[in-house]
């Protein structure tokens, strides 16, 4: 295992590439590469990528992990599903702020796919949202971090769960 795919999917500025910011700040002693394009508004421009070089301790090994993002606008639908069929792991932000009906919109890309999936419910300081147990509710198969991403919340607990996921679905496919 030398590489690690995680993608994180959601609404536009859901928080997605706020969590790859965050990231970044936190293992900044293990960046290998950092792409990414925004608009003046901070939306992302097609693509957001963050790889970091890590050591894993199961087995000392060196590992890659890239980081991605899905561009959330819907003009950009046609494209996402490249990006499902390339990664080990997903991370589906959730945006608290807005309605579960639109998450659960952008979450119908992802829901039938035979990737591990992890949830991250963000923006839980806005206004107003969405209450957590109706959150639960209708996550309760997936692992499920509540976050404040702009404030560095939830976010390296949802990056363990997805590598968690990741190696453990890797290991699911090697022989026996």
């Amino acid at each position: 295992m030398k590489e690690l795919r995680i993608l994180y999917h959601g609404l536009g500025m859901a928080g997605k590439t706020t969590n790859l910011e965050k990231l970044k700040e936190m293992f900044s002693d293990h960046i290998y590469d950092r792409f990414h394009q925004q608009t003046e508004e901070g939306r992302t421009v097609y693509l957001d990528v963050l790889v970091l070089k890590l050591r894993v301790k199961t087995n000392n090994d060196e590992l890659f992990v890239s980081l991605f993002t899905t561009p959330g606008q819907k003009r950009f639908s046609t494209i996402r599903p490249w990006f499902f069929g390339h990664v080990d792991a997903i991370v589906f932000v959730l945006d608290s702020s807005r309605s579960l009906r639109e998450n659960l919109e952008a979450f119908e890309e992802i829901r039938n796919l035979k990737i591990p999936i992890v949830v991250q419910a963000n923006k839980r300081d806005s206004k107003n949202p969405i209450p957590f147990e109706e959150v639960e509710r209708f996550f309760n198969m997936y692992t499920l971090v509540p976050a404040v991403a702009k404030e560095g919340i939830g976010v390296i607990d949802t990056f363990k769960e997805a590598l968690k996921v990741a190696i453990d679905g890797r290991k699911a496919l090697l022989p026996n």
